[in-house]
């Protein structure tokens, strides 16, 4: 990676990949490098939910606002990993990263944005200022989707495989 300090996008995207290689290859390699750059993610969650939209080499944030749509891929990626590698942790923070993506959510006002998800918060922050993109809104309810049905599976970190939360609608 080239950006000094990449967005938490491009770094869900990463995460999102490195566990796809997993789910489809079931190569222990693909997990640990997952759960290598979950690590560092982790350690930016504030208690809060808040993560840094632009992230430092060392994990320190590089800018005062969140993008929001990088929370939500990341929110996917450590429900996954939480399930998956044995890091009950990670679903903590995954429901976190969650819970603060939905306080950004309009619910009263201009009826063009109420519902929809922000680029970054504030609004005017440096990931697609002022606007509401749809993937934002897919990757939203992606990681809400799995949050919930996490939580009415019998699922445990010993149900390990890759098709274990493998349904069509989590991919």
């Amino acid at each position: 990676m080239t950006d000094e300090a990449p967005l938490t996008h491009t770094l869900g995207y990463a995460l999102k990949g490195i566990i796809e290689a997993y789910r489809f290859s079931n190569d222990r390699f693909f997990l640990d490098a997952a759960v290598s750059l979950a690590d560092g993610l982790a350690g930016c969650i504030r208690e809060d939910g808040y993560l840094a939209g632009r992230l430092q080499r060392d994990w320190s944030p590089a800018v005062d606002w969140a993008c929001v749509t990088g929370s939500s891929q990341i929110a996917w990626s450590l429900m996954f990993l939480g399930h998956n590698a044995d890091r009950a942790r990670y679903r903590g923070l995954a429901r976190k990263l969650n819970q603060f993506v939905r306080r950004t959510i309009p619910t009263q006002g201009d009826a063009n944005v109420v519902g929809g998800v922000r680029g970054s918060f504030p609004i005017n922050g440096g990931y697609f200022p002022f606007g509401f993109p749809n993937w934002a809104a897919k990757f939203t309810l992606d990681a809400n989707q799995f949050e919930l049905e996490s939580e009415h599976t019998s699922a445990s970190p010993g149900q390990s495989g890759p098709e274990h939360f493998a349904t069509e609608s989590l991919r």
